[in-house]
């Protein structure tokens, strides 16, 4: 079974309430998981610590966290208290981050990303076990423990696309998580690279509607900066694809439903849905999220 997800953005949220409620309509409804990706806007880490209060089953998903961000041991005590906020629903997905992110907009080191990344992991994951670390290597240098009683380290997974930070993934956390990555390309490059049982997180569009053409303009307009990202460049290029809506889950809802068996039987664990709404069909978004919502329930089986 395929857990569903909600993927926020909370840039357009007028205040911290609004954000909160839907925290709450998200779990209401019936979703597995809420995702939110760490940009520029809000700190996802405290925004999930305070949803942590408001809601009590709904896993709460950081998609992702850019490593290099954030010191390794202040990540460890953030997550770890978002983890006892939340009466242990946090998956802490973390990344290399974008190299042309990293240097132009906050002046940070973006290459050797798998070497950082290794480095980095090997010293959270003891970290986010309540473990003392002594470690004196190449780019972390730390003597601590953060100890947080009463709570248990969070599930970690990664962003990976190429072949080696998947095999990373594989071998330091739970998972991984994928962007602009469809069933060929899980079924042909990353499940074959992890060991059984680990989470595959998909993130692609999601699109029910009747206007199927002028919404995938639409995403392919709403995904444009994405696409000019190397690494997502690559991914579209191994599918023999340019832009987003040629991996879209589109249409009515038998192809929406065919869309997504063919997602999950590549084996994809998790989605986590990109969608939109636009002139052309201005209830799309919420129709997507209504028959998702509904799709989870009936998963699980609630009423």
């Amino acid at each position: 079974m395929m857990r569903i997800g909600l993927q926020f953005d909370t840039r357009s949220a007028p205040d911290a309430e609004t954000i909160l409620a839907d925290f709450e309509r998200a779990e209401a409804e019936g979703f597995d998981t809420v995702w939110i990706g760490q940009i520029f806007a809000h700190d996802i880490l405290t925004l999930f610590a305070m949803a942590g209060g408001r809601t009590r089953r709904i896993e709460l998903g950081t998609s992702v966290i850019p490593l290099p961000t954030r010191h390794v041991v202040t990540l460890a005590q953030q997550a770890l208290t978002t983890q006892l906020a939340t009466s242990g629903r946090l998956c802490l997905g973390v990344g290399a981050g974008h190299a042309m992110i990293l240097d132009k907009k906050l002046g940070l080191p973006g290459d050797r990303p798998l070497a950082r990344t290794r480095e980095t992991l090997e010293v959270l994951r003891p970290l986010l076990r309540g473990e003392y670390v002594k470690h004196a290597g190449e780019f972390e240098q730390v003597r601590v423990d953060t100890p947080i009683p009463g709570t248990s380290p969070p599930d970690v997974i990664l962003a990976a696309l190429g072949p080696k930070m998947i095999e990373l993934a594989g071998e330091l956390t739970e998972g991984v998580t994928l962007v602009f990555a469809g069933p060929d390309f899980i079924r042909d490059h990353v499940t074959a690279r992890l060991p059984e049982g680990k989470r595959i997180v998909a993130s692609v569009p999601v699109m029910l509607t009747e206007e199927a053409a002028a919404m995938s303009d639409l995403m392919d307009e709403y995904t444009a900066p994405s696409m000019a990202l190397p690494p997502y460049q690559r991914t579209m290029a191994a599918q023999g694809f340019d832009r987003a809506s040629q991996l879209a889950i589109v249409g009515d809802e038998t192809a929406v439903v065919e869309g997504l068996e063919r997602l999950e039987a590549s084996g994809a664990t998790d989605l986590n849905p990109i969608m939109v709404a636009g002139d052309a069909d201005p209830a799309c978004a919420d129709r997507t999220r209504a028959f998702l919502a509904a799709r989870a329930r009936a998963q699980r089986g609630d009423s």
